[in-house]
């Protein structure tokens, strides 16, 4: 299963991620164990990519050979961090800028950034594993001026992959939360219910192909509550297999 999980930071991707059967994760978020302290206690294994040349052994299959699924986390930081610096030591013909030396890309850079993230998730396919990508959730609103666009949310990547990505997986799900009252008449009842938006909708740029006779194999919106195990990788994964099954 080939998946991309967009949501915002705090949502749960990683422990969503962590679910997986025999997870190796490539892990390059700030904080204690780069990211991984939701799941410290899951004794995950994971490496920590400081270049490009790491990022494509590991997606390249070079690393975690045993592992049932890879487990890159999260795309968002590593397009900022060394695949950004990979993009900024490539020297241009017409020379650099100040604002390039001073290590913020400019409209080209981002369009490297982008094809070398690509091209190693493109690997990473081609492995008999499952595959996680997590990024962070970005959200592209018309023009201030113009009104021109559209409002869409997607992951936040460079260049062109805000929307291309999606097209390299099976499913994408983009993580949201919203307000509920356990009991409709008593305000001290609130809690936040997490939830997955599986299939697009004019706004989440969300996609399930994994369908029976035009019909997808996951609701268009899945819970999320791992304490309850609802909506984890094996249940979602359960939940596509015995479709196809049953059809």
């Amino acid at each position: 299963w080939k998946v991309l999980i967009i949501a915002m930071p705090g949502f749960g991707k990683t422990s969503w991620a962590a679910t997986a059967p025999n997870p190796g994760f490539a892990a390059c978020e700030t904080g204690q164990g780069n990211g991984l302290l939701p799941v410290a206690s899951a004794n995950i294994d994971y490496v920590e990519p400081q270049s490009v040349a790491d990022f494509d052994q590991i997606c390249s299959g070079q690393i975690f050979k045993d592992k049932e699924t890879l487990v890159i986390d999260s795309g968002t930081d590593m397009c900022r961090t060394f695949i950004k610096d990979f993009a900024l030591s490539i020297p241009r013909s017409k020379g650099s800028s100040p604002k390039r030396a001073a290590g913020v890309p400019e409209l080209d850079d981002y369009g490297t950034m982008g094809e070398v993230f690509r091209r190693n998730i493109r690997k990473a396919m081609d492995l008999e594993k499952h595959i996680v990508v997590t990024a962070t959730m970005r959200i592209q609103q018309p023009d201030a001026e113009t009104g021109k666009g559209e409002y869409l949310i997607g992951p936040d990547l460079p260049g062109a992959l805000f929307l291309a990505s999606t097209a390299m997986f099976d499913t994408v799900m983009i993580g949201r939360t919203r307000s509920k009252l356990r009991d409709p008449k008593d305000a001290k009842t609130r809690y936040t219910e997490r939830y997955f938006v599986t299939q697009p909708d004019g706004v989440h740029l969300a996609k399930c192909r994994t369908s029976l006779n035009g019909k997808a194999l996951l609701d268009p919106e899945e819970l999320f509550d791992i304490t309850q195990n609802i909506g984890t990788f094996p249940v979602l994964l359960e939940k596509i297999l015995k479709g196809y099954t049953n059809g």
